[in-house]
């Protein structure tokens, strides 16, 4: 088994990717092949710091060794999570085409069956505050389903779209009943339960405005830290007067660091959410079994957790 995940050669190139250079980290092993898309400030200087620091102490070792794998990569005087995570996933995902697995199979075993629900910002204002939408649908597909209704609702009430599919207006404070209306009927007619939630990222303002009440009947709100509110709250860090803990994948270094951190959050009694628009995620989300996923409505996870819940045949989605 090892033998087929020796690694042979890891290389780094520059790619255009929604509209900047990101570069792809390339992973060849002797039966198998695996990538992944990192954002980077100097492209030039990442490919370098791969080439030529990193892939030398890789090569000729089985990318089927994860833990091993991930130790030799944070012992190399390469600091950038980003850059770690980024070989860290390539290697993985080479690894699990060489043994003729999905990603998700391959990190969680065999009874890896659940998948996560996934939360998308669907309205966005000029602050960069949002609101979000969580379909608590039995399936991907009903999920999807509930999206695209939503999204047709509201294109009837809103002109702009930003790059990341998100409908922009003034103030979603302002918009907090429409959107809820909009909410309200999707789950009507499709019969699903659909969370309304809201991401802030200055709670200060949120007083000075006298807003707090406008925001107290929501069922999720996301904040950078621990704030007073009745529903679920995901915060940043770890504070077990929260209820989630969103991780960022690009800060963890690699996939034995996120694992390990993944961990720590349930034994902290906090839920973890993987906050990500790579669809590695969705794999790696349903092998660790994080039942939340927060991503962007226009990026491919939601379709690659629809291809893993064909792969599964009759999953299950977990709950929070």
């Amino acid at each position: 088994m090892e033998d087929e995940t020796t690694i042979e050669r890891i290389t780094a190139k520059k790619v255009f990717k929604n509209s900047k250079i990101s570069v792809k980290i390339t992973t060849l092993t002797r039966t198998g092949i695996g990538y992944d898309i990192i954002d980077v400030e100097n492209p030039d200087y990442v490919i370098s710091d791969i080439e030529n620091i990193i892939a030398p102490e890789l090569l000729g070792y089985p990318a089927s060794d994860q833990d091993f794998i991930d130790s030799i990569i944070c012992d190399t005087s390469i600091d950038s999570p980003n850059i770690t995570m980024g070989v860290s996933i390539s290697i993985s995902r080479a690894a699990a085409n060489s043994l003729g697995m999905p990603l998700f199979r391959y990190i969680g075993g065999p009874l890896s069956t659940e998948l996560p629900v996934v939360g998308c910002s669907l309205l966005t204002d000029k602050n960069n505050n949002e609101l979000i939408a969580i379909p608590m649908a039995e399936s991907i597909d009903e999920m999807i389903t509930c999206y695209e209704k939503i999204l047709s609702e509201l294109s009837l009430k809103y002109d702009i779209v930003n790059i990341h599919g998100k409908y922009v207006c003034n103030n979603i404070f302002d918009e907090l009943n429409n959107f809820r209306d909009v909410l309200n009927y999707v789950s009507e007619e499709e019969d699903i339960k659909i969370l309304i939630g809201a991401s802030i990222l200055n709670y200060t303002n949120i007083k000075n405005q006298n807003i707090y009440e406008k925001i107290s009947n929501l069922d999720y709100m996301e904040s950078p830290e621990l704030v007073e509110f009745d529903g679920t709250l995901a915060i940043d860090g770890i504070d077990e007067a929260a209820d989630f803990s969103k991780i960022e994948p690009y800060t963890m270094g690699t996939l034995t660091e996120m694992y390990h951190y993944i961990n720590y959050i349930l034994d902290k009694g906090l839920t973890p959410i993987i906050v990500s628009n790579n669809t590695s995620f969705s794999h790696i989300a349903v092998g660790l079994r994080v039942p939340f996923l927060r991503s962007n409505i226009n990026s491919n996870v939601l379709n690659e957790l629809w291809d893993i819940e064909r792969i599964l045949n009759n999953p299950n989605i977990n709950r929070f």
